[in-house]
């Protein structure tokens, strides 16, 4: 069978597709150039439907402007942007790899939980991720990045064990006078913070909630605030109420469990007032000097049963988030 000529796109060449969002689609892509140059990368494009929509328009230059600010080794990197046959467009490096979140699906069907090693990697590594964008510039002001959707989806991994935070499609620059806003809650429900849910005012703190159930899933294999449904789950987490970790948790570092049970505590100003705060915690607990290479082979494991390339920035690309009803996990035996 004769195989069709990759489609071309600007001075792209779209191999395949990795993915589709609510609002934009993801392909491996590549550039080339010469003398044999070759580059792959995971290219974003705004769907047909919303390239005359404003303020989607908005949104994705504001997300091609905020990665200019966010060159990190822990965060996935925007390389190019641009609008090619009418269609916006974002390239971001490509992670052969996948997600956090299929990760710990992979260790659940197994009835296994990260191990506190690797737990104590991840987080170290999302704490400066986010201790860098909370703290970027811009001309010599503050940004106020907030990423506002913590979670495994967008949380990459290398089959190296890099780990990478990817989408600040929604990321929210809090200083910036006319930013977007909107009465819509964006993120996933289960790992917002009670603040975000009510509307009111979010900073560092925020995501560093979002960041606690992220953890705390991790050595648990199950999230904290768990309801039947999205408003219990907000209820639950409105209240704190969860099981300790240190119960789900028996193995696991003292020192690791309490740094992040501080990031759980339900009114902002009881968490550490930023991640550089969180990372000082994490010293008590730091992770084993071959943790990137344990992370690596247990990435490497999970996709023996089915290769994934990672398409960062789709979550972005989803609606708002919206109040439905959520199957409760089964309790750890």
């Amino acid at each position: 069978m004769v195989r069709s000529a990759p489609e071309r796109f600007g001075e792209y060449e779209l191999v395949r597709r990795l993915g589709v969002g609510g609002m934009a689609e993801a392909f491996l892509a590549i550039r080339r150039g010469p003398a044999g140059f070759e580059q792959r990368v995971c290219l974003k494009r705004i769907l047909a439907t919303f390239q005359d929509d404003p303020q989607f328009i908005q949104m994705f230059l504001r997300e091609a402007r905020l990665s200019v600010l966010l060159q990190h080794v822990h965060i996935a990197r925007v390389l190019d942007f641009g609008v090619a046959e009418g269609a916006h467009y974002l390239t971001l490096e490509l992670i052969e790899g996948t997600d956090l979140r299929r990760v710990l699906a992979h260790l659940r069907e197994h009835g296994e939980t990260l191990s506190p090693e690797l737990t104590a990697y991840v987080a170290t590594a999302l704490a400066f991720a986010l201790d860098f964008a909370h703290t970027a510039d811009e001309d010599g002001k503050p940004a106020g990045i907030v990423h506002r959707d913590v979670s495994p989806s967008n949380v990459l991994l290398s089959k190296a064990g890099e780990i990478k935070l990817s989408d600040f499609g929604i990321a929210k620059d809090t200083n910036r006078p006319g930013s977007i806003q909107s009465t819509a809650l964006k993120g996933k429900i289960p790992y917002m913070a009670p603040e975000y849910a009510l509307g009111r005012h979010c900073d560092a703190r925020t995501d560093l909630f979002s960041l606690g159930v992220l953890l705390y899933e991790c050595l648990a294999g199950r999230r904290p605030f768990d309801g039947e449904n999205d408003i219990e789950t907000l209820d639950r987490a409105r209240r704190g109420e969860h099981e300790p970790l240190e119960l789900m948790a028996p193995k696991a570092p003292a020192a690791l469990v309490s740094a992040i049970e501080s990031l759980l505590k339900p009114e902002s100003a009881r968490r550490p007032p930023n991640a550089g705060a969180f990372l000082d915690q994490l010293a008590k607990a730091p992770p084993p000097p071959l943790a990137r290479r344990h992370l690596g082979a247990l990435v490497r494991l999970t996709l023996q049963q089915s290769p994934a390339l990672v398409a960062p920035g789709l979550a972005s690309t989803r609606p708002a988030a919206t109040l439905r009803p959520r199957k409760r996990l089964p309790s750890r035996k």
